[in-house]
């Protein structure tokens, strides 16, 4: 099914700025059929989902990537301010005529034990399938550990890791999971060129992205520790609180898409990119 012909035939994307989008950005910026926006990042059109969308400009959109959420960090789960992403999309999708709609829902709707990320993501899905008749189509991704070339500021395990290894240099840390919990890294620059594909193709689809090579947090420790060692001549000291072991991994492989490279070797490129950038 051909999408609509709007006269402003453009593609916008919410959240720019972010991880995902940033990536985006630099994979499509030169294509003038796209329109970026971001709550704070003046490199881009500036939009605050908690204001009114009567001003905003465009009324009907081709594609619309929504890669808005709110950033992995502390203070957003102490205030719980994930539930903002739910009645930021809805009052998109109530305000704004949309042809296809892509969005970046998250491996976290997967996990057994109650989650803020993974309840509001949920709760999204469910709202756009319902109201699926207002798209030609809708996307949704569910992408499991995807990491930047470099560290930045969130809470993910391997910027956290970063952040107390080599940026407040401590010795020791204490950290909720548990040392044998497994994970597959997968990059972020493969995902998006994934995702952008898949989008310009008229179908709706639920699809799971990550890496099936799995790395044991352990490993991933002692990965770090092996430059944290060459510049403070010691290790670092990991503790953990939990005696249950989390495997995060795809379960199936209908309806999802692989990252084909090793979880380690990811890791290695971030870390060394990230220890020359800070």
């Amino acid at each position: 099914m051909k999408l609509r012909q709007y006269k402003l035939n453009k593609n916008i994307v919410f959240g720019s700025s972010g991880l995902i989008g940033t990536a985006f950005y630099n994979l499509v910026r030169k294509d003038k059929n796209f329109i970026f926006f971001s709550k704070s990042n003046k490199k881009f059109k500036l939009l605050d989902f908690n204001s009114n969308l009567s001003k905003f400009p465009y009324k009907e959109i081709n594609r619309c990537y929504f890669f808005s959420s709110p950033r992995i960090i502390k203070k957003n789960f102490k205030q719980n301010n994930f539930k903002l992403e739910f009645e930021w999309l809805k009052k998109l999708i109530v305000n704004i005529k949309i042809d296809s709609l892509i969005y970046i829902s998250s491996s976290s709707v997967y996990y057994k034990k109650k989650n803020l990320i993974g309840f509001t993501k949920l709760k999204c899905e469910k709202y756009i399938i319902k109201n699926k008749n207002l798209f030609f189509n809708y996307q949704i991704w569910r992408p499991f550990n995807i990491i930047g070339e470099k560290y930045t500021n969130s809470d993910h395990f391997h910027n956290y890791l970063f952040k107390q290894m080599f940026l407040k240099k401590k010795k020791s840390s204490t950290f909720q999971g548990n040392a044998s919990d497994m994970r597959g890294y997968a990059s972020v620059d493969h995902f998006v060129k994934v995702l952008y594909k898949f989008s310009k193709i008229n179908n709706s689809f639920v699809r799971d992205y990550g890496n099936k090579n799995l790395v044991k947090i352990s490993e991933v420790i002692n990965l770090f520790n092996i430059y944290y060692k060459k510049i403070n001549k010691k290790n670092f000291k990991p503790f953990f609180k939990s005696n249950f072991i989390n495997i995060s991994k795809i379960m199936s492989k209908k309806n999802s898409v692989f990252y084909n490279k090793k979880s380690i070797t990811v890791l290695k490129n971030y870390l060394q990119k990230s220890i020359n950038e800070k």
